[in-house]
C-alpha cells in the first residue's frame, strides 16, 4: 500500500526558460491539490471539466481528471486544443468547466462567432486558466456567458497552488488569490530580505503541512539544492502582495528585463500589445545591448489577412506604453517557438536574438519622446 510520501509519477516543468527537469510528485501532493481545486471551484458531482491539455501535466491529472473523480464529476479530453473545435466540443459534451492555458484564451475570445458559440452562451460556469488579464475576463464574461473567467490562483509545478481564492470571493483586477493553508510565501529582494506590500521580488515558499510540495528533481540533486536557499523553494517569478494580501503576478524572473536603469515586465507589455486588434500573439523578451543591459524586442504574429508594417506599431506602442518599455526591435513571424502545452518559449528567442528579419527603430530613424 503507498504512503502519502511515495512517489506517484514524475512532472516535468514547462521548460520556458531552460530545458525542462522532472518535478517527483508524492501522492499527497497530487491529492491535495485536487481538493484545492474542488475548495476553489466549488465543484459537485454535476460539473463536466472539459480540457485539451495533455496528461503529463499537473492541471489535467490533478486539476481536472483527480478532482473530478473526487466527487463524482466528468471530464471531457479532447485531444488537441482547436479554436475551430473548442465550442462544438463544449455544445457535445455539456461541458460546464474548461481548463485552458496561455495563448489558447485569447485565440478563443479573438475568434469569430459560430452557431456552437452563440448556442453554448452561459453554459461555461467557470473558464480558468493563466495569464487571463483583466480585460479578457471581462470580455469572456460579455460574450460567452461564463460566470467566473481568470486564474483564482498562483502555483507551479514544484508547488501546485500557493495562493488561492474561493469560489465565493472576488479578487482585485489582475490578482489570483492569497496566501492559504497549505504554504508560506513570501516576496523578497535579491538577498532573500523580505519586502513590504505593494514591492516586486521574487516569490519564496515553504510547506506548512508534509507532502505538498515536490520531492526535488528526477536525478538532478544540484539542481534541486540550488533552488532551496535559505530552506526556501525560490520560484524564479516575480510577484507582488498588496495590501490587502492579494498576490498578483509580475513576470518570470528569467523574463524581466532591465533597460537603461528601468524594470519592464514583459508580462504587462505582453497585455499592452494584445489590444491592438491586429495581434494574434505576441512575446516581449530581451536581446543583447551594447551597455551590459537589455534591448527590448517584440516577436510578434498577426492576424490573418490584416496589413500592418512594424513602424506602425511601433508608433501605436508610442502612444500607450511608457517611453522606456517601448520595444527598440519587432519581427513579425507565423508562430512563436512553444512547448507542448503552448507556451512560448522565450529563451528560444533570446537565443536567437536580432535576425534578418528584425526591424530596428533606432535604424528607421524613430524617436521614442519622454514622458
Amino acid at each position: 500500500m503507498n504512503a502519502p510520501a511515495d512517489l506517484a509519477m514524475l512532472i516535468y516543468t514547462a521548460g520556458t526558460t531552460g530545458p525542462s527537469k522532472g518535478c517527483m510528485i508524492s501522492h499527497n501532493y497530487v491529492c491535495n491539490l485536487a481538493r484545492q481545486v474542488l475548495v476553489n471551484d466549488n465543484r459537485t458531482a454535476d460539473d463536466i471539466n472539459w480540457t485539451a491539455l495533455p496528461l503529463f501535466h499537473m492541471n489535467a491529472t490533478g486539476g481536472s481528471i483527480l478532482s473530478s473523480m473526487l466527487v463524482g464529476a466528468r471530464v471531457a479530453i479532447f485531444p488537441r486544443f482547436s479554436v475551430s473545435r473548442f465550442w462544438p466540443e463544449i455544445q457535445r459534451s455539456g461541458a460546464t468547466i474548461a481548463s485552458l492555458l496561455g495563448s489558447m484564451i485569447t485565440f478563443l475570445a479573438e475568434a469569430e462567432d459560430n452557431p456552437a458559440s452563440k448556442a453554448c452562451f452561459g453554459q461555461l460556469r467557470i473558464v480558468r486558466g493563466s495569464p487571463f488579464p483583466a480585460a479578457l475576463q471581462q470580455k469572456w464574461r460579455e460574450r460567452f456567458g461564463v460566470a467566473r473567467a481568470g486564474s483564482n490562483a498562483y502555483g507551479l509545478t514544484e508547488a501546485a497552488r500557493v495562493t488561492t481564492l474561493r469560489y465565493d470571493e472576488e479578487g482585485p483586477p489582475g490578482s489570483s488569490g492569497r496566501i492559504n493553508d497549505d504554504f508560506d510565501v513570501r516576496i523578497v529582494d535579491a538577498d532573500d530580505n523580505e519586502v513590504p506590500a505593494g514591492a516586486a521580488g521574487e516569490v519564496i515558499i515553504r510547506p506548512r503541512r508534509p507532502n505538498v510540495m515536490f520531492e526535488g528533481y528526477w536525478n538532478r540533486p544540484q539542481e534541486t539544492l540550488a533552488v532551496m536557499r535559505n530552506l526556501w523553494f525560490h520560484s524564479g517569478d516575480i510577484g507582488r502582495f498588496d495590501e490587502d494580501g492579494y498576490f498578483h503576478f509580475v513576470d518570470r524572473k528569467k523574463d524581466y528585463l532591465r533597460r537603461r536603469g528601468e524594470n519592464i515586465s514583459s508580462f504587462e507589455v505582453e497585455t499592452g500589445f494584445r489590444a491592438h486588434p491586429a495581434i494574434d500573439d505576441v512575446a516581449i523578451h530581451a536581446v543583447p545591448a551594447e551597455s551590459g543591459e537589455d534591448d527590448v524586442k517584440a516577436t510578434v504574429v498577426l492576424k490573418r489577412g490584416v496589413q500592418l508594417t512594424e513602424e506602425q506599431l511601433c508608433r501605436w506602442a508610442i502612444d500607450r506604453l511608457p517611453y522606456f518599455a517601448v520595444p527598440r526591435y519587432f519581427e513579425f513571424r507565423d508562430d512563436l517557438p512553444r512547448n507542448p502545452v503552448g507556451r512560448v518559449l522565450k529563451y528560444a528567442l533570446r537565443g536567437e536574438g536580432c535576425t534578418p528579419g528584425t526591424w530596428d527603430r533606432e535604424k528607421a530613424g524613430v524617436n521614442v519622446p519622454r514622458r
